[in-house]
């Protein structure tokens, strides 16, 4: 009776146990990418914490939204965006390689979390996720051979990959961002359903300043984790330089 009851216990426990990729209810199941590291350095910026893991016998460097972080502690973490030679301006340092991620955990991720969470760097990059552009009062006059932006975004397929020269406002501007200036302009055209153009160029302009950029147009420009671009002029030159002025 005693071996029948015992035989019982261990059909039953084995007919129980969970199947690969499920989880038993109560327990989470981790995160097929979850990573582990041990803290060797910290660097805090501005907006920034700057981590120095060893995971096995690699070391590597990432970095976080700003939090408190100890040396010598285990951190679990989901792989996010790799730059190579990233210049931090607050740390006025260069990194070979370095990580962006959405955070670390003191705890092993669970599989809830998304896979490959990254996080763009924000504080030397755009704000955050970038924010929309507002659409500003504005009225540039055409000129010959200067395509508005309000064309581009309605005819976006006739100029795909192909040069072309706009003219506008300046309404932003992020210098030395992967080795490239980033460049957002406005010239009163357009909608709602496109108003900005945003320009990769090598030029320094002042935010509120009429500037003329020619570069290739390229569509659906996608830098990956929310940073992708209906629209892009890119490594675009700017043109006529002593037309460039203040807007009033």
């Amino acid at each position: 009776m005693k071996k029948i009851l015992l035989l019982a216990v261990v059909a039953f426990w084995f007919g129980c146990e969970p199947k690969q990729g499920k989880s038993v209810e109560g327990v989470p199941q981790l995160a097929s990418n979850s990573h582990e590291i041990v803290v060797q350095e910290v660097l805090q910026a501005n907006s920034y914490t700057y981590v120095h893991g060893l995971e096995g016998e690699q070391t590597m460097w990432m970095a976080i939204p700003k939090r408190e972080v100890e040396v010598g502690k285990t951190y679990y973490y989901a792989p996010g965006m790799e730059m190579k030679n990233f210049k931090s301006k607050d740390l006025d340092r260069e990194f070979e390689s370095i990580y962006f991620l959405s955070g670390i955990s003191e705890t092993p991720l669970e599989a809830n979390i998304i896979d490959g969470q990254g996080a763009m760097p924000d504080d030397e990059f755009h704000t955050k996720k970038e924010a929309p552009q507002q659409q500003q009062e504005l009225s540039i006059a055409p000129e010959e051979g200067v395509t508005s932006i309000g064309s581009l975004y309605a005819n976006r397929s006739d100029f795909e990959n192909k040069k072309v020269k706009v003219k506008g406002v300046v309404t932003k501007f992020n210098p030395e961002i992967m080795d490239k200036n980033w460049v957002h302009i406005q010239d009163g055209s357009g909608d709602e359903n496109g108003f900005d153009l945003t320009i990769t160029t090598l030029d320094n302009v002042g935010i509120g300043s009429i500037a003329t950029f020619e570069g290739v147009l390229v569509l659906n420009k996608d830098f990956g984790h929310g940073y992708k671009y209906d629209l892009l002029l890119e490594n675009a030159v700017q043109v006529n330089k002593s037309q460039d002025m203040k807007v009033n």
